[in-house]
């Protein structure tokens, strides 16, 4: 199972733990949200580049990108007509919302890699 994204980023928002912001993306159909750090990825990194996202089972694949995560899915969801995707990185949390179902269910054990262009 892989699930790849290229995604346009639509803004940065900072939150209220230092360092800490959250990244708004369109990929085609499927909207994301997911929470970062400055200290791991600089936020001015980000600006006027896309992205592209990989969510996989297998750690290998993950590791050949420039961000590695693992984590775990904790909720799978509606959000409206959409399906609501939540994937924990250890407290730091990817959204996904999408019309399609992504074949992902609670306590899977999932890698995101992430590429900056």
């Amino acid at each position: 199972m892989s699930i790849q994204l290229e995604c346009v980023i639509n803004g940065v928002e900072d939150l209220r733990m230092p360092k800490v912001y959250r990244v708004h993306a369109s990929c085609g159909e499927v909207q994301l949200d997911v929470e970062l750090h400055n200290e791991v990825i600089p936020k001015a990194m980000l600006t006027g580049r896309n992205m592209r996202i990989e969510v996989s089972r297998e750690k290998e694949k993950c590791m050949q990108h420039y961000f590695c995560g693992q984590g775990y899915v904790v909720s799978v969801g509606k959000a409206g007509e959409n399906q609501r995707v939540v994937i924990s990185l250890h407290g730091f949390l990817v959204v996904l919302k999408t019309p399609s179902q992504l074949g992902l269910n609670p306590m899977d054990q999932v890698f995101i890699g992430a590429d900056f262009e």
